[in-house]
């Protein structure tokens, strides 16, 4: 076993189903690709996102 090999994150077990969830920011409706995904990519995008300003 390589030393990239024993130092890496372990896979989950669980595949993630994609969900539609409302977006924290803006609510409007999004494909989420795993349960902590609550940001639309649009929203994610803006400078206040990127700075950590709170909506």
């Amino acid at each position: 076993m390589s030393d990239s090999t024993k130092n890496s994150k372990p896979k989950s077990d669980r595949a993630y189903e994609k969900k539609r969830r409302n977006c924290l920011m803006c609510s409007s409706e999004f494909v989420s690709s795993w349960p902590g995904e609550r940001v639309c990519q649009s929203c994610k995008s803006t400078s206040a996102w990127r700075e950590g300003i709170a909506a």
